[in-house]
């Protein structure tokens, strides 16, 4: 059975005003210093878990397919 979701003019403007808060918390957040580091935490994790899949990929790719087909 799909799931339905209310979807109509009866949820007033309360939808409006939580999504336009929200929208609004998460600006005042990248716009602080602390969004400032979040954003470069985000990058560097980022950075870090390329390089990590890059090595992983060279690795198995030197390595060869194994004689039993697995990795």
């Amino acid at each position: 059975m799909p799931m339905q979701f209310r979807m109509g003019n009866n949820q007033g403007p309360r939808a409006g005003i939580g999504c336009g808060g929200l929208i609004a918390i998460v600006g005042l957040i990248l716009v602080s210093p602390v969004g400032e580091w979040l954003i470069k935490g985000i990058g560097w994790f980022l950075i870090i878990m390329g390089l990590f899949a890059a090595a992983t990929g060279i690795y198995f790719w030197i390595r060869g397919p194994r004689k039993d087909g697995y990795l």
